[in-house]
């Protein structure tokens, strides 16, 4: 969640993500949430690298809620 939604907060918030070798996926969204990313670490202590050095200083970060994948059922 951002802390602000105005136009400039979010291309800065956007460009920075795009500039992320660690973000895999980045989606605009409606709702609770302003963004969803999707990210591929290797364990729970990689989360926590990114978490702390990349995910909580992007710009305009208010909050993140993360949520990790248990495994794969359907991929199409």
């Amino acid at each position: 969640m951002l802390e602000r939604e105005r136009e400039d907060d979010l291309n800065r918030f956007e460009a920075d993500v795009r500039h992320c070798p660690d973000i895999q996926d980045c989606y605009l969204m409606t709702g609770s949430s302003d963004y969803l990313l999707k990210i591929r670490v290797a364990d729970a202590g990689e989360y926590e690298r990114l978490h702390r050095s990349v995910l909580s200083k992007l710009p305009g970060v208010s909050r993140i809620q993360s949520s990790f994948t248990i495994r794969s059922v359907v991929g199409r």
